[in-house]
């Protein structure tokens, strides 16, 4: 993975998303797009959010994990900072590269897997989230439960 410091002119409908004050991910798509085709380092958007509408621009900064981002950027908890994934297709992105988490006790896949969707939203942009997931569920640690004993 490797930093960035802009945020690349988006597409419309691309999907942007932040970290609330209250813990939540809230998530916007792109519905409107200015600025000179020419100068694509200079650009302003309109993305539609779930309570409304919001603007973000090419000069926005995205310090923190409360500003709005790339849908396929992750935050990195330990160095307060944005994590760009490599859009060189050479760089293999394995699960290693996403921060998942293990699987509680007794929890079964469909329920890791929604629950990983949700702690690292990122992930769903992934072209072979599957493959990460299924090799992930295979070599995560988990603890089953204990049968239930008759008495």
């Amino acid at each position: 993975m490797s930093r960035s410091n802009k945020i690349p002119r988006p597409k419309m409908g691309d999907s942007f998303y932040r970290h609330t004050l209250i813990g939540l991910v809230e998530e916007a798509l792109v519905v409107s797009m200015s600025g000179p085709e020419k100068f694509p380092e200079e650009w302003s958007a309109v993305v539609m959010t779930r309570t409304g509408t919001e603007f973000i621009s090419s000069d926005q900064e995205f310090r923190s994990k409360h500003d709005w981002v790339p849908s396929t950027w992750m935050y990195d908890e330990e160095r307060h900072c944005w994590v760009v994934p490599a859009t060189d297709e050479s760089e293999s992105r394995d699960a290693s590269a996403w921060n998942l988490p293990s699987p509680k006790v007794g929890e079964r896949y469909m329920s890791w897997r929604a629950r990983v969707f949700r702690e690292v939203p990122a992930l769903k942009k992934d072209d072979s989230v599957n493959d990460i997931l299924s090799s992930s569920w295979k070599s995560l640690p988990r603890i089953e439960m204990e049968p239930a004993t008759a008495k």
